[in-house]
C-alpha cells in the first residue's frame, strides 16, 4: 500500500513549485475571481453617484439694481490771497523812504513816507495867524469891556439930565459895534482851527499806511521819485487765509455743496480743511461753467499764492449704471432682462466704470429698475 503525503497550501519550502494536478492552483484562481467582482460593484456605485448629481437643478434668479451713473473728478487749483489792495498816494511829493521789501509782513510802521516839507510852511503859517487873532480877541475884548463901563456912565448921566439922548446912543453904538467885531474875529479863528486840522491830517497822509499782517507782494515806485495824488505805490496781500478760485459744472457744484459746510482736500498731497467762501451768479456762457471760491482758514504750511490744492467730488454723470454682468452683448447688440419682462430691452453703453457700464436712461431703464439674468425670472 502506497503512502501519500498531504502538503497544505502556502506550506513548507517557498520556493517549490505547484505540481500539476494539485488543488493549489485553482484556490488562487478562485481569489481573483471575488477580487474583481467587487470592483465592479464599486465602480457601478460610482457611476451612479455620478449620474445622480448630473442631474439638471433650477437656481434661483439673479437680480440687479438700476442706480443713477456717478464718477469721481478731481478739481485742481492753485490758491491765492483772500484780500488784494492797491496802496496809492494821497498826496504830491518826493517820496522819502519805503519801510518794507517785496514779501515783508507790514506792521505797525507806515508803508511810505512822502516829503511833508510844504504842508509843514502852510501849517506854521496857519498857527501864526492863529496867535494873531488871539491877540486880537484880547485887545476887542478888553475895548468892549470899556465901553461898556462907557455906557453905563452915559446911561446914568442921562438918567440924570445931565448929558444927552444923542451921546448916550452914540456909547451903545460903539459898544454894539465892538461886540460884532467880538464874533466875526472867533468865527474867523475857528475857520483858521478847520484848517489847521485839515492840514494836520494832510500831513499825517504823507506818511502812508498799510493794513497790518498783510504781506508787500509788488513796488510799483522807488525811493526819490515825485509821486502824484492817486498814484500807485504798491500792492500788499492778506494771505492770513488763502482761497482756491475754481470753474466748475453744474454737477460738480452740486457734489461739492453735498459735502456741506466743511469738507477735506488735499493742498500739496497734505490733508486740509477747506469751505466754501463764496458762488457767482453769473454763468460764463462761453465755457458753460460756474465760478466758485473755496477758502482754507489753515493751511498748516506757509501761506502763498501757488500751492497746488485737489478736491475729489463724486458728481452726477448723465446715464445709468448697471452691473456689466446684467448685461448680454451678443452681434454687438447689448441687451438687459427687465424683472417680469419677457423680451430683452436693448441698451445703448455710454462708457465704462470699473466692472459696471454707464447706459443711456430710457423709459424702460430708470433708477431703481430690477434687471434679471433672464426673461421671466422671479427674484427670490
Amino acid at each position: 500500500m502506497k503512502t501519500q503525503q498531504i502538503i497544505p497550501h502556502g506550506a513548507g519550502n517557498t520556493g517549490q513549485r505547484d505540481v500539476p494536478g494539485s488543488d493549489t492552483p485553482r484556490l488562487k484562481k478562485i481569489h481573483f475571481k471575488t477580487i474583481d467582482g467587487m470592483s465592479g460593484i464599486v465602480l457601478c456605485l460610482v457611476f451612479l453617484t455620478a449620474m445622480v448629481l448630473a442631474v439638471p437643478t433650477r437656481t434661483m434668479a439673479q437680480t440687479w439694481l438700476v442706480e443713477k451713473a456717478f464718477k469721481e473728478v478731481n478739481l485742481r487749483g492753485y490758491t491765492r490771497s483772500i484780500k488784494t489792495a492797491v496802496i496809492s498816494a494821497e498826496v504830491t511829493g518826493k517820496l522819502l523812504r519805503l519801510n518794507y521789501d517785496v514779501g515783508d509782513v507790514i506792521g505797525k510802521e507806515d508803508l511810505a513816507r512822502i516829503d511833508p516839507t510844504f504842508v509843514d510852511f502852510e501849517i506854521k503859517s496857519t498857527r501864526v495867524a492863529l496867535e494873531q487873532i488871539k491877540i486880537r480877541i484880547k485887545k476887542i475884548t478888553s475895548r468892549i469891556t470899556f465901553l461898556t463901563r462907557e455906557f453905563q456912565r452915559k446911561e446914568t448921566l442921562f438918567a440924570k439930565g445931565r448929558t444927552t439922548e444923542v451921546i448916550r446912543d452914540a456909547a451903545a453904538q460903539e459898544l454894539d459895534q465892538a461886540v460884532l467885531e467880538l464874533g466875526a474875529i472867533r468865527q474867523e479863528e475857528r475857520s483858521l482851527a478847520v484848517t489847521l486840522d485839515q492840514l494836520e491830517e494832510k500831513k499825517a497822509r504823507h506818511g502812508v499806511r498799510g493794513p497790518e499782517k498783510w504781506v508787500l507782494t509788488e513796488k510799483k515806485v522807488e525811493v526819490g521819485e515825485v509821486v502824484q495824488a492817486g498814484m500807485p505805490l504798491a500792492v500788499v496781500q492778506d494771505f492770513t487765509q488763502l482761497v482756491v478760485p475754481l470753474a466748475v459744472s453744474a454737477d460738480e457744484l452740486e457734489g461739492i455743496l453735498e459735502k456741506k459746510n466743511s469738507f477735506t482736500g488735499l493742498l500739496e498731497d497734505h490733508p486740509v480743511q477747506v469751505g466754501v467762501d463764496h458762488i457767482s451768479p453769473e454763468f460764463d456762457e462761453t465755457t458753460r461753467k460756474i465760478r466758485i471760491q473755496l477758502i482754507i482758514p489753515d493751511a498748516g504750511m506757509p501761506h502763498r499764492g501757488g500751492l497746488r490744492f485737489m478736491l475729489p467730488v463724486r458728481c452726477r454723470i448723465p446715464g445709468m449704471k448697471i452691473p456689466s454682468v446684467a448685461v448680454v452683448n451678443r452681434y454687438a447688440n447689448p441687451r438687459v432682462f427687465v424683472k417680469g419682462g419677457e423680451e430683452p430691452t436693448p441698451i445703448t453703453i455710454l462708457d465704462t466704470v470699473g466692472e459696471d457700464f454707464i447706459v443711456a436712461e430710457t423709459a424702460g431703464i430708470q433708477a431703481g429698475t430690477l434687471l434679471t439674468d433672464g426673461p421671466g425670472e422671479k427674484a427670490p
